[in-house]
């Protein structure tokens, strides 16, 4: 019921009026008017979101903003709503019905494969439905590029990023780093913010649909477009960098992306950096355990352990120089180098 009644305001903009007031009460009734809905519909959304806290209830039919307004408002915050409720849904309807067809197929490996994402929503994982969707691709976006927000230890914070390339001494001609599906490229813009003084070439690899997207991108960074399926271009830079990209993907997949990094990495100069999920492998957190289950729902993906990590580099010829752990739990950055023979 609080999902449903968030998903309509966040829809017909009910909390966007409150906190456009700055500060100052607002009606049901301006709100219903400003917004041209019911006003017993918003009334009773209102009466939901006021008890979980979303915004003040200061008086008979009558709201203002607090933080979580203004927070419930922001891009990445819609998007998330999006992204979240129209897809996550839309499955659960479906479940029971799936689970006594077709039966769960956690993979999408096999072109007969029937997911619960294509027996929902007609494409095997989110990504085909994105292709398609450019509300639902935007939403994706948003929301990817908020995740990690000023306040949380960025990936090179947790990773020496720095003390680490400056040891490998490269050169304003070599590559420094390699975001390989980077989306927006946030990750990069980011790190180039913190660390201007770094010589060497930062590059942003990812579809078409996706870099076409991107309104502006700090100079100094270079966009290429790139299927990580296909054979890496840039060879030898210091750093390839994926962030919450292999749990997208099972096993088999993940290991046809990381052999296309490893077939360029340089064994000497070469590290492969993963931000991403690292469970135990016992005790896993609940939010971690429910971010597996979503991969599964959204990607036919995973969120791996530490033994599934180390198999998976095992099977391309990675080893794990060292697991980079924040204080964010189990969200960590995987440092890997090219295994010598």
């Amino acid at each position: 019921m609080q999902n449903i009644s968030i998903r309509v305001a966040i829809e017909n903009r009910f909390l966007h009026v409150i906190v456009e007031r700055n500060g100052q009460s607002i009606s049901a009734g301006e709100i219903a008017k400003e917004t041209s809905s019911d006003i017993l519909l918003t009334v009773r959304v209102m009466r939901v979101l006021t008890a979980i806290g979303l915004c003040d209830e200061v008086g008979n039919e009558r709201y203002a903003a607090n933080d979580k307004t203004r927070f419930k408002i922001l891009p990445g915050s819609i998007a998330a709503e999006k992204h979240h409720f129209d897809l996550d849904f839309g499955m659960g309807g479906k479940l029971v019905e799936y689970m006594r067809g077709p039966g769960i197929q956690q993979f999408a490996d096999e072109p007969d494969a029937i997911t619960l994402f294509k027996y929902a929503h007609g494409t095997d994982v989110i990504f085909g439905l994105l292709e398609k969707n450019a509300e639902q691709k935007k939403a994706f976006d948003d929301y990817m590029a908020a995740r990690r927000i000023d306040d949380m230890p960025q990936w090179f914070e947790i990773y020496p990023a720095a003390e680490k390339l400056q040891d490998l001494h490269p050169g304003p001609n070599d590559t420094l780093m390699v975001d390989v599906g980077g989306g927006p490229g946030q990750e990069l813009a980011r790190f180039k913010e913190r660390y201007p003084e770094i010589p060497g070439r930062l590059v942003l690899q990812d579809l078409p649909l996706t870099l076409e997207r991107i309104k502006k991108i700090p100079g100094g960074i270079e966009t290429m477009e790139y299927d990580f399926f296909t054979p890496q271009p840039v060879k030898g830079a210091r750093l390839y960098f994926l962030r919450d990209v292999l749990h997208n993907w099972s096993d088999a997949k993940s290991a046809q992306i990381l052999s296309r990094i490893v077939e360029v990495m340089d064994p000497e100069s070469s590290t492969l950096l993963i931000d991403d999920y690292v469970l135990p492998d016992t005790g896993a957190e609940l939010r971690a355990a429910e971010m597996d289950i979503l991969m599964w729902l959204h990607t036919a993906g995973l969120e791996r352990t530490v033994s599934q990590w180390k198999n998976l580099f095992d099977t391309v010829g990675l080893d794990l120089v060292q697991i980079w752990s924040s204080s964010r739990g189990n969200e960590s950055v995987l440092e890997a180098r090219v295994r010598r023979s």
